[in-house]
Order: structure tokens, then sequence, then C-alpha cells
């Protein structure tokens, strides 16, 4: 049976490794909305010997629902991977939500959420308690609607834990004043791979009877505290690494290093994301873990690989 699958943000660090994922899936049509036709139709994967999936790109704006609902029925979207950030995140989803409902035709959402406990009052309030970025909290509302809404179709939450990639953002700083420049803090998080995000997402689409309802993290059992991701770095660019101190200073110092790139509101933002790392833990439990090793059907990505890898680059 041919499937239609709808992607947001298919450039994204996601979307770039989930397209290819999905270029092997013989007779599939894959729908990307985009608000640049054609920058996207420049970054699609190359074309495959043999049969393979359809792109198909579609320029407008997801924050439309009218736009998007006619791009559903049209193409008889059954299936739609939704990931969202942004200061509207709340409105989109809750408009893509019901989208999807009054199509009639989506059988199944995969959801981009994060690895935290948003459903049990208990893990909700926890959160609540010491975090304050928008972008996390927005989280709550859209878990609790997935669960209890009452929708027309099921649902698989892929809840990753810190991307590998982030890290990346800190080559100048580490490379030129030996500061990591994000301070993570000593309680611990897990990170994971954008591919083996990718990877859950495809798996969770095409087996989405085996995943109807389900929550799966996605990311590292082992949690790394800063100072630890900071001796990682030593080692792989030969430099005495530091992480930014968790402290007012600290924060204060992050905040002022990226809102020349991301603006005043999102620079806060990412200051509330930051600190809340540096007073709970990132983790998840072994059942979750097992949950996620069979969805991937193999182990995640390492990360301490990854940044051997990624150092030995910046060297060449």
């Amino acid at each position: 049976m041919s499937r239609n699958f709808l992607i947001t943000a298919a450039s994204g660090n996601i979307g770039r490794e989930l397209l290819p994922m999905l270029q092997s899936l013989d007779g599939a049509r894959v729908i990307l909305p985009t608000s640049n036709a054609a920058r996207l139709q420049k970054a699609l994967p190359p074309p495959v010997d043999g049969a393979s999936a359809e792109f198909i790109v579609e320029e407008g704006s997801i924050r439309d629902p009218s736009w998007l609902q006619q791009q559903l029925i049209k193409y008889e979207v059954d299936t739609v991977f939704l990931c969202l950030t942004g200061q509207d995140e709340l409105f989109t989803t809750m408009n893509i939500l019901d989208c999807l409902a009054r199509s009639k035709v989506v059988k199944h959402l995969v959801y981009i959420s994060a690895c935290i406990d948003f459903i049990t009052p208990r893990g909700v309030q926890e959160l609540l308690s010491h975090c304050s970025a928008g972008h996390i909290l927005v989280k709550i509302i859209t878990e609790q609607k997935l669960l209890y809404g009452n929708l027309p179709y099921t649902w698989t939450i892929l809840r990753p834990s810190l991307f590998f990639s982030n890290d990346l953002r800190t080559k100048r700083s580490m490379m030129g004043a030996n500061m990591y420049s994000e301070p993570i803090g000593e309680k611990g998080v897990s990170r994971v791979a954008p591919s083996d995000i990718a990877l859950a997402a495809k798996n969770s689409m095409v087996n989405n009877e085996r995943w109807a309802n389900k929550h799966v993290c996605v990311g590292t059992k082992k949690i790394y505290k800063g100072s630890e991701i900071a001796g990682l770095w030593s080692k792989a660019i030969g430099k005495d690494i530091k992480m930014l101190p968790i402290t007012e200073e600290g924060f204060e110092n992050f905040e002022k290093r990226i809102i020349p790139f991301t603006g005043p509101e999102q620079g806060r933002e990412l200051r509330l994301m930051v600190e809340a790392f540096s007073s709970r833990k990132l983790e998840m439990s072994s059942e979750e873990y097992q949950d996620q090793v069979e969805l991937l059907g193999k182990e995640p990505e390492c990360y301490e690989a990854w940044i051997q890898q990624v150092g030995a680059s910046w060297q060449e």
C-alpha cells in the first residue's frame, strides 16, 4: 500500500537526516511544505537508482491552517511528522493538531517533544519548579492535548535529549578561547545524534501501529556532566577546554554571546534552558532506553566517538 507523508522542518537538523531515509520507501509520496521552495529543492537528496519515494515541495506557510489543511486533503496525507520551534509555537501547534483532525485523512502523527516527563503531575510540577523556558513548557500542553484530546488519529511522541550538534555552536569559542561557551552544569544530560531522532521518526512513521500512542525517549543512557563534556573536547582537539561557569555571571555571559545571533527574546529563552540543566538531570530510565533500542533497531550513536571524529576534522 502506498503511503503519503507530510514532513515539517525538512531542512532542519532532523529533517536533513530524515529525507534520505524516506527516499528508500518505494511508492511513497513525501510532501514538503516550505516558505522557500527554490531553496528546499536544492537541498533535497539526489536521485537514487531504482524505485524510490517521490518528493513534492509545496510553497506556503504551515502557520496558515487553511493552506495546510488543503495540502493534507489534496495529497491524502496519512502520516505527519511535526517538528516546531519559535515564538508562536503554541498557536501553530494547536492549529496544526486541529487541521489534522479536520482533514479526515491523517491517521498518525509523529511529534518531536523533549526528554522530559510532560504527562504525570509529579513530572509537570518538577519541571515548572525549575524551568521557565517557553519552548520547553509548550510541550506540556501539546503532550496533554495528544493524550486527552480525543483526536481521530494516533500519535508517537519522540523525546530527544540534548543534540550532539549543539556543540558545533561552541567551535569558535573552544578553538579560539579554550572555552565551551554553553554552561551545561554538573547534574548531567543525555546527548542525542539528530540521525537517531530521524531514524526513530522514520520507523515510527512506517510502523505506526506498533508505536501508536507511545512516548519514546531518544538519546544516550549515560548522562554527561559539563566538566566531562569539556574534558572530552579537550582530548579531542588538544586544548585545555573549560566549561562556562555555572554562576549568574556565566549565564549572563552566555546570554550576551548568543543575542547577536538569536535576538534578545530567544537569547533569554536559551539562557533559561541551560539554567534548567544546572538544577535537574536530563536522563531516561532503563525501560525507556530499551524502548528506544527496539524502535531504532540498534544502540544509539556514541557521543564520545562523535566528539573524537569532529575534533579530528577541526584540526585537519
